[in-house]
């Protein structure tokens, strides 16, 4: 490197001239050619929910979001319209503004994958090749440079979630929605969205209530006063007064025999509820499916989340026409947050403590999710699925107690676990490694031989977040309770030094991991065989580890040893084979045998596309190695690279056999 190029602090990166890839010690990743240009965005980008097909009033509001410059926070109960308002006025934006972005920020992982969304719809070229991460600081970088978009932040819970996001952004616009009235200040200016007036609820209700047809309206003011004029309560009741001719007067009498509270949440419970009486008769399926879809995210629950039963796609279309779902054109639904949250309350006959429909319910879901995952084949982690499955898995984390998860659960965590770390979300990998893990030592016992793979995925996943000491320490926990089992020589105690092996790796500790994997090796050749499978692996393992502490030679030796005996024991074709065999070309690049390196990439393309597939990571991959470089250039001036598939092929250790 140049002397005039230098970097500092941890992982920092120094860049000197043309840069083709990165190594921060944690993954390395090949880039294309639009990863190392500007990012430019599309024309006409928008991406806004379609949100409330009546809407009325509301104008005094929609001219204060014009009129404002700076940060604008929509506060308000759940049910009053800040979400209906903010996506009305954003899609009035797009004939000006680019682009117009809506992120769901209830969390602070949920504002990062939203911006790393952006970043994808910007450059559809980076989306498997750039992790979340990279993603969102490319968008953070653009949406700092340029001015004319718009952003919307719906239902943010906690203002530090986005105060990260708005100090980088200043030079365009950013709508929030939350329920949190204070502690924006110095943030944005407030506008705190009131219920209906009175003359406009009754107009919401006429307009919802005779969409299909003239319907009797008598006493519709006084429906419109009890339901306290909250926007969604009013449209519940008027899509039911609308889809059954019940006249107001008679669904008034209806609520009161349904009495409670008089706040907003109760309102809306209690048109629910007057609406679930009904359907019971006719289609008694809504109301557990309704419950069910509780447990999920709020928007766009994929069509894969929905239960394969004969009555679904009825049940769906009573909803919608109730107005408590919306159905969209993909398949796909999303429910408001609040009927949501009434959904997942104790339905009417439940007894504490004995599981009832809510429970049910919960427990469809899960099986839903695991359905769901169970799509993904064997490599769930690599499958598109996951992009659209994970938000509905994490918001049914945050609304379940751990204590309850099931055996169906546990396994999807398992997955979602390889998913995030495949995308370098370390730290939300082991949160889910642990949560499974939890779970199922809860359910199985600590002893349970499986469960070293799952432990060996947290070790790897922790070291990769930089929490060292809790790799080791974990990995270090597992070839205790393993060797006291099972004894010193058991194969699953040797895997689990394997792992212990790899989370020194991790933590760069090479020569450490050294040590430990080359002891490893020496007693796996002694009670399994030099061509054991597991043997076989681990040469492969301590060859990646030799390759970081700069021992390429004896790496490669390691790995042509491995590749070859794999090749003869499963298959030259087998995905571990292959993963061998890609690695072994990336040595080559390594000691600058550039044409058996080219050769090798070329033929493991074909291999690779035929067995796997196009869209495989292993065939991106491959494809990108050559790719990367430009006419006439040798492969290892832009593509000198090896991958992390070293430790356990790029997905979790696996258990025993």
């Amino acid at each position: 490197m140049s002397g005039d190029v230098s970097a500092s602090g941890d992982r920092s990166v120094a860049a000197g001239g043309y840069i083709g890839w990165v190594h921060t010690g944690d993954r390395v990743t090949a880039l294309p050619p639009e990863a190392l240009g500007p990012v430019v965005c599309p024309p006409g980008l928008v991406n806004v929910p379609r949100r409330a097909a009546h809407f009325v009033g509301r104008g005094e509001e929609g001219a204060l979001l014009d009129e404002e410059p700076e940060t604008v926070v929509i506060s308000g109960l759940g049910g009053v319209g800040k979400s209906s308002l903010a996506a009305r006025w954003a899609l009035r934006q797009a004939m000006h503004r680019n682009p117009v972005w809506w992120i769901t920020a209830e969390s602070r992982a949920d504002v990062d994958a939203g911006l790393a969304g952006l970043a994808a719809a910007m450059q559809p070229a980076l989306i498997d090749v750039l992790p979340q991460e990279a993603l969102r600081e490319r968008a953070l970088q653009w949406l700092a440079a340029h001015d004319g978009w718009l952003l919307v932040l719906d239902n943010v819970t906690d203002p530090a979630d986005v105060e990260h996001l708005l100090a980088r952004t200043g030079r365009g616009r950013v709508v929030v929605t939350s329920r949190t009235t204070d502690a924006w200040y110095g943030i944005g200016r407030v506008l705190a969205l009131p219920v209906l007036p009175a003359a406009e609820a009754v107009e919401l209700f006429t307009r919802v209530a005779n969409h299909a047809g003239p319907r009797d309206t008598t006493g519709v003011e006084r429906l419109c006063e009890t339901l306290g004029q909250l926007p969604l309560a009013v449209e519940i009741a008027a899509a039911y007064c609308g889809r059954t001719a019940t006249p107001p007067l008679d669904y008034l009498a209806e609520l009161g025999r349904s009495r409670g509270p008089g706040n907003a949440e109760e309102a809306v419970a209690r048109t629910l509820r007057v609406t679930f009486n009904r359907l019971a008769a006719t289609v008694p399926y809504a109301s557990g499916l309704l419950r069910m879809l509780g447990w999920f995210a709020p928007d766009r629950i994929p069509a894969m989340l929905l239960p394969p039963f004969p009555g679904t796609r009825e049940a769906l279309g009573e909803l919608a026409a109730h107005s408590m779902i919306t159905l969209h054109e993909d398949g796909s639904v999303s429910v408001h947050r609040l009927v949501q949250a009434i959904a997942r309350r104790p339905a009417p006959g439940d007894v504490p403590g004995q599981p009832g429909l809510i429970e049910r319910m919960r427990s469809l879901a899960e099986t839903a999710l695991a359905h769901a995952a169970s799509l993904d084949s064997e490599e769930p982690a690599h499958r598109e699925v996951w992009r659209a499955l994970l938000p509905h898995l994490e918001a049914h984390l945050r609304h379940t107690d751990p204590a309850g998860d099931g055996e169906a659960l546990l396994w999807v965590l398992a997955d979602a676990g390889a998913y995030l770390s495949l995308n370098g979300l370390y730290e939300e990998a082991a949160e889910a490694y642990e949560r499974s893990l939890a779970g199922c030592e809860r359910l199985y016992g600590p002893d349970y031989l499986p469960l070293l793979g799952l432990r060996g995925a947290l070790a790897e996943n922790l070291a990769s977040a930089g929490r060292a000491d809790e790799a080791i320490e974990a990995a270090a926990a597992t070839v205790r309770g393993m060797t006291e089992a099972l004894g010193a020589d058991d194969p699953n105690t040797l895997l689990a030094r394997s792992c212990l092996a790899t989370a020194h790796a991790k933590a760069g500790l090479t020569h450490r991991a050294t040590v430990l994997q080359e002891s490893v090796l020496g007693d796996m050749v002694r009670v399994l065989g030099p061509k054991d499978r597991r043997t076989l692996e681990t040469y492969a393992e301590l060859a990646g580890i030799y390759q970081a502490a700069n021992r390429t030679l004896e790496a490669l030796t390691l790995n042509t040893y491995a590749a070859a005996e794999m090749s003869l024991l499963i298959g030259e074709d087998d995905p571990d084979t292959l993963r061998i065999r890609i690695n072994q070309v990336g040595l080559h690049v390594g000691v600058g045998a550039i044409d058996q390196a080219r050769a090798g990439y070329t033929e493991l393309l074909s291999v690779c596309s035929r067995v796997l597939g196009e869209d495989h990571p292993y065939t991106v991959h491959v494809r990108e190695a050559l790719d990367a470089q430009g006419p006439g250039d040798p492969l290892g001036a832009k593509n000198e690279r090896t991958v992390e598939w070293w430790v356990h092929g790029g997905k979790p250790a696996q258990g025993p056999e």
